[in-house]
């Protein structure tokens, strides 16, 4: 594939779509800005401004390393001890209404969501052979944003019996101001069906352009089947792409954040050095090569993930390049494509599910075992600590479960796991010794949305310790 080639960046971070705050400041965008009218009045306008959402996604305050930072902050692999501000709140798991870190990724996903919104709207503008590729782009998108946004400021599904819990906002149109949660059912259904629409219409792939296709789709499913622990279907769409030839397992774990080296890709914001950049926020946080980073390791992971002296993904880490520090080197690149969703993630998913529904399907157990050795093989040089083909479905839940945190460090997984494992069967993972659903394990809201809607729920205040 060839990298995306990105059209009027600077019309779509320009337009005021949304913003978190009093309804006076909603009721218009600000001086020099565009509204949507203007915006989309063509289709060619609609077509641009659809386009941006490929950079909003990849932003520094979203998906570019906002995402990542808040949830390893969250999770039990950093050590946090010169956290200040707004880390050190979300580091101890405080539940604090303050901090624009925490703000800007919420406004960020609706603006993501919004943007969708606001294309859906002027499909009639669309010609009828690019109406379908459009509407399930903006229908992917919104999807996305709402998952990603319901699995850092809600309790995870499964909390209560009947997942009636309080979630996000769901802003299936747009919306100024402020709106009421929905419950986490209502999210995980419009999400779903977000998804679904966009597998369908979406097409196979596209010629010369990074961009989502059904199988980005069917990616997304698969990691939203796997957060509500929903094995079965997880593994239909792992399955599937994992079966697809078009992606292929990088030989070198190097590849996966290098511009134009991966063939693992299945949704790639990829690096456009006179246009974009994606990924800012993660050479920001975590890039160790220039000086003592902001995000660094505890000694306790860093000896979990030197503990086999075969595994090659030790490259990943150092505790000699900034004396005194445990660091990642995985994002010490000037530069590097930056994916969404890859296969490696994919095939872990495969893994875990496949195992889980062993029981009623024999044949997925044999393919989480095929796949998950794959994985083996690369991270440890060879077949040496590869799973016999006769292995317990208990070994490879297991075992999928610790190369997930060891494949997908500083990548945004652990604490997802975290929150996943204790609503699967109530244990607690945590190395920082909170319980999976403490009232700080989750993001609070910004206060903007009840200042402009005074009924808005926020969620409960207090700590994890």
């Amino acid at each position: 594939m060839k990298r995306i080639y990105w059209q009027s960046i600077t019309l779509i971070l320009a337009v005021a779509l949304f913003t978190t705050g009093c309804k006076k400041f909603l009721e218009r965008p600000p001086e020099g800005q565009m509204t949507e009218e203007e915006a989309l009045k063509d289709e060619n306008g609609v077509l641009d401004f659809l386009n941006g959402e490929y950079t909003l996604l990849g932003d520094g305050d979203f998906m570019g390393g906002r995402l990542q930072s808040l949830t390893d902050m969250l999770a039990d692999e950093l050590d946090g001890s010169r956290f200040t501000g707004d880390f050190s709140e979300i580091y101890k798991r405080q539940n604090s209404i303050f901090g624009d870190v925490r703000n800007n990724f919420y406004k960020k996903g609706y603006r993501i969501i919004n943007v969708a919104n606001g294309v859906l709207r002027k499909l009639s503008l669309v010609s009828a052979g690019n109406a379908d590729n459009v509407k399930g782009q903006a229908l992917f998108f919104r999807g996305v944003a709402h998952f990603e946004l319901v699995r850092l400021f809600a309790q995870p599904w499964g909390y209560t019996s009947d997942n009636s819990h309080y979630g996000i906002p769901l802003r299936n149109e747009i919306v100024i101001g402020s709106v009421q949660r929905a419950t986490v059912k209502q999210v995980y259904d419009q999400v779903i069906a977000d998804l679904k629409d966009a597998e369908t219409l979406l097409p196979e792939t596209f010629t010369g352009n990074y961009k989502a296709t059904r199988w980005a789709a069917k990616a997304y499913l698969a990691k939203v089947y796997f957060q509500m622990n929903d094995f079965a279907n997880a593994y239909k769409y792992a399955a599937e792409i994992a079966a697809n030839s078009m992606f292929v397992p990088d030989a070198s774990h190097s590849s996966r954040f290098s511009p134009g080296l991966s063939r693992e890709g299945i949704l790639v914001i990829a690096n456009e050095a006179t246009r974009f950049q994606p990924g800012s926020e993660l050479r920001g946080n975590y890039r160790s090569d220039l000086n003592i980073p902001v995000l660094n390791f505890t000694s306790q992971f860093y000896s979990v993930v030197n503990a086999d002296p075969l595994d090659v993904r030790k490259s990943w880490y150092s505790n000699t390049l900034q004396s005194g520090y445990y660091v990642t080197t995985k994002y010490n690149k000037d530069f590097f494509d930056l994916p969404i969703v890859h296969l490696t993630e994919i095939k872990l998913i495969l893994a875990e599910s496949g195992a889980e529904i062993a029981s009623s399907n024999a044949a997925a157990l044999t393919n989480a075992i095929t796949n998950l050795n794959q994985l083996l093989t690369r991270a440890y040089g060879g077949t040496t600590r590869n799973l016999a083909t006769n292995a317990t479905a208990a070994l490879v839940i297991s075992t999928a479960r610790r190369e997930r945190e060891l494949e997908l460090v500083a990548e945004g997984s652990r604490y997802h796991e975290i929150k996943r494992i204790g609503a699967r069967n109530g244990t607690n993972v945590d190395r920082r010794g909170s319980v999976w659903n403490c009232n700080g394990f989750i993001l609070q809201f910004p206060k903007g949305e009840q200042d402009a809607f005074a009924p808005f729920i926020m969620n409960p205040e207090g700590g994890c310790f």
